[in-house]
């Protein structure tokens, strides 16, 4: 009976290990609409909100278990080619767009969350299918490393100079979901790296630096970020405008301890089982 069970117990950590079903995928099919990002310059970068609005098109997210994962970026379900643009029209300024044709990694490391039912949840709006508000909420952690690819595209849109690929944190957000609308509040903390919210607020400083430094060429960086705070005639604290985006896929990959762990698991409750009945 133990021979049994081991054999069992190695066939479903090897069937689980190399099973390539196991990916959580995302897809946005296709999504329009506003966004407003507020809150992180206040004194608290590190809360703030965003409001997605006038949203019309379709998606759908994938959640799985906390874990290890690998997590990338690449094309759709549609294939070819996948696109996304951003508008500005406080904070960065310009226009913002990508092609994607081929998956590219963002992120390798531990993903924690809780509140939140793993499964796939599809949204269509626009369409009048969302009948009533919904309201969520859910919180989860992050410690891995990003790469440097999306280093560089971070430092180039905010004229950051990241280096350190690492970083570790916590998020918790609630929000309220509608047939054309997604508003969330969210708050996180930051370890090794400065925060999203931080990031923000880099990014309209960095955008206020631009026209202030042809008025006041030695000014040094504080001098700019004081004069970031104190111009009253400036519509700082956010940063707002259009985008849209299509066929895109985030795929999370559990590593491979995570999916031992998880055979590991399937094959106990099969032993359990075994000896249940044999009872």
């Amino acid at each position: 009976m133990k021979k049994y069970a081991l054999l069992a117990a190695t066939a479903a950590l090897t069937a689980v290990s190399t099973g390539a079903s196991a990916a959580y995928v995302s897809n946005v099919q296709s999504l329009a609409g506003d966004f407003a990002i507020s809150g992180f310059a206040d004194g608290t970068p590190l809360t703030y909100d965003v409001a997605l609005t006038g949203l019309s098109g379709s998606l759908s997210l994938a959640a799985g278990p906390s874990g290890s994962y690998t997590v990338s970026v690449g094309p759709g379900l549609a294939g070819g080619t996948g696109y996304a643009e951003a508008t500005f029209f406080a904070g960065p300024g310009g226009t913002v767009s990508r092609t994607i044709s081929s998956n590219v990694q963002v992120f390798s490391g531990d993903l924690n969350v809780s509140g939140l039912t793993p499964g796939v949840y599809p949204f269509m709006f626009g369409t009048g299918a969302i009948l009533a508000p919904i309201t969520f909420g859910f919180s989860g952690s992050y410690d891995g490393a990003t790469t440097m690819g999306v280093l560089g595209l971070l430092n180039g849109l905010l004229g950051t100079s990241f280096s350190d690929p690492t970083g570790a944190g916590t998020v918790a957000i609630t929000g309220t979901i509608t047939d054309t609308s997604v508003t969330m509040s969210i708050t996180e903390t930051a370890s090794g790296w400065d925060g999203a919210g931080a990031l923000l607020l880099a990014a309209d400083i960095g955008a206020f630096a631009v026209p202030y430094l042809t008025s006041n060429p030695t000014a040094t960086q504080a001098q700019v970020t004081a004069a970031y705070f104190s111009n009253s005639n400036l519509s700082r604290d956010i940063i707002d405008g259009e985008f849209a985006m299509r066929n895109i896929a985030v795929t999370a990959v559990p590593e491979p301890a995570s999916l031992a762990l998880l055979g590991l698991g399937l094959a106990g409750l099969g032993v359990m089982r075994r000896r249940k009945q044999a009872a």
